[in-house]
């Protein structure tokens, strides 16, 4: 490639990154600003939700971080390394594919007041849940798979798996390989991925609006209901209501690196006492029961969706916004990986460790003082915000996989830059890079907010639907929005794995 196109084709790509990543200077502002004035402080305190709000969202929270390591801990304990654990493998992410809003509304069908299991079983009558348990012990079953997906990535190394093996040849319990050997193998990388977790269950809305407390709501629904109004001083508590979320989100991560502190200390030094080997019957009933939970989401919406009800226009918007949100998502990825910096690009992941409703706010907040809200290029621009570094966490690790030895070769014999990536590093991660479109269009498929500020609500998607139905109305088409939402990701992935499956059949090399 000609050294001018380069240097354009580099500057074009550094604007177009900035672009999508400029709202977190507005989210920034739109937080400090406030924070600045003890009187909105006294306002927030003063207000009789927030005590309530802030108890459910610490017990939520609470629940689905705990929850889902545990789940996760448990299901390797059980069944790491083997031939099961690789079946569980390869069913994660199918249950990765159903969005989180498709997940609750199918626990609401089945276990809210009127749901499935209280018609058949009249004698019951459901608990009054003030403290958001179901909507933690819910985020817990769908965030256990996540946090599975990731630790078989980190678990890949042969190193690890021998020695397991070496520890369980010489009498060790599991729980003592988890204790001595896994986690302290895994810990950094794990780390980062429950902060993920903890802020995204810090700040859900619409899984909240579905399964949460209703009155008072979480803080981070409870901060969307201010920032939605007009009124200036409900909005300036919204703001400061997100400010806290980051805060918790901060006093989270401290707990959690105080207790890794603790728990190292108090390992003793290996004394080559063997403890009894523990039952791994907990962890294999997880891991059936796990995928099992997906299965059963797809049926129960099934059997109560009435087919004619889907909103169609809902089910276009969201296929043309997931489809062009992971479209244009994949090529700057590809473009980044390629002519990015190699080194100090770790803020590309903010999205994903940052609550989300401050940089919605930062959104919305840009996209008001350009004129840019109520258009169609303005919502799949607040969707690549988050579809960008979840793309880029799929297809980054294929990419450093690369084999420097045939880019050598191409460079001597004399190709240029631009054709080694095209003719020989993109049809070596073109697998990967249909992974990373799938999970990309999953994503875009789960975003609410962004969907409904920056659409100004002109344009409906199956999570905004879904989200309205679950205050009231027929259980019938609200199965309908979430059986589709839960349909079009998954047959995403599908297509997409027949075509990984071809092009690993047609092209040797690639199998």
């Amino acid at each position: 490639m000609a050294t001018p196109l380069r240097y354009a084709l580099i500057s074009l790509l550094w604007c177009t990154i900035a672009a999508i990543y400029s709202p977190l200077v507005p989210a920034a502002f739109a937080l400090i600003i406030p924070a600045l004035s003890v009187k909105h402080w006294l306002a927030l305190f003063a207000d009789p939700q927030l005590s309530q709000a802030l108890l459910a969202t610490l017990t939520s929270v609470t629940i689905a971080t705990v929850g889902a390591l545990a789940i996760a801990l448990t299901v390797i304990v059980a069944l790491w390394p083997g031939a099961k654990w690789l079946r569980l493998c390869a069913r994660l992410p199918w249950l990765l594919a159903i969005p989180h809003v498709a997940f609750a509304t199918s626990a609401l069908l089945l276990f809210a007041e009127g749901g499935w299991l209280y018609r058949t079983f009249p004698f019951f009558s459901p608990l009054l849940d003030r403290y958001g348990i179901g909507l933690g012990v819910t985020l817990a079953v769908k965030e256990s798979a996540f946090i599975l997906w990731i630790l078989a990535a980190l678990l890949s190394e042969k190193h690890l798996s021998q020695q397991v093996i070496v520890l369980d040849t010489l009498g060790y319990s599991r729980l003592q390989c988890l204790n001595w050997l896994l986690l302290p193998s895994v810990a950094p990388a794990l780390g980062a991925v429950m902060l993920a977790v903890v802020a995204w269950s810090l700040s859900v809305v619409d899984v909240a609006i579905i399964l949460g407390p209703g009155n008072p709501p979480t803080l981070a629904v409870l901060s969307w209901q201010w920032l939605s109004q007009g009124d200036s001083e409900q909005q300036i508590k919204g703001a400061l209501a997100s400010l806290l979320l980051v805060g918790l989100l901060v006093a989270f991560a401290l707990t959690g690196y105080l207790l890794w502190r603790y728990w190292q200390r108090t390992l003793p030094a290996i004394s080559g006492v063997r403890h009894r080997r523990s039952s791994t019957r907990p962890g294999k009933t997880l891991s059936v029961m796990l995928p099992l939970t997906g299965v059963l989401c797809a049926l129960l919406l099934a059997l109560i969706a009435h087919p004619a009800s889907v909103n169609h226009e809902a089910l276009i918007n969201s296929l043309y916004l997931g489809l062009a949100a992971s479209a244009i998502g994949l090529i700057v990825i590809l473009l980044w990986l390629e002519w990015g910096p190699a080194r100090g690009h770790r803020w590309l992941w903010l999205p994903i460790i940052l609550p989300a409703l401050p940089l919605v706010t930062g959104q919305y907040t840009l996209a008001l003082r350009l004129e840019l809200d109520g258009q169609y290029a303005t919502v799949i621009w607040g969707h690549l915000l988050w579809t960008l570094p979840w793309m880029l966490f799929a297809l980054r690790p294929a990419w450093q996989r690369i084999d420097p030895r045939l880019i050598l070769v191409a460079q001597t014999l004399g190709w240029t830059k631009g054709k080694i990536f095209c003719c020989v590093k993109c049809p070596l991660v073109v697998r990967p890079a249909l992974l990373a479109f799938s999970v990309g269009f999953s994503v875009s498929i789960a975003q609410y907010m962004p969907g409904l500020w920056l659409g100004a609500g002109r344009y409906p998607t199956l999570t905004t639907e879904a989200v309205a139905l679950s205050s009231g109305g027929s259980n019938a088409i609200l199965a309908a929005q979430a059986l589709w939402q839960l349909l079009l990701p998954l047959l995403v992935f599908a297509l997409t794995a027949l075509i990984s499956r071809w092009i690993g059949y047609s092209r040797q090399g690639l199998r």
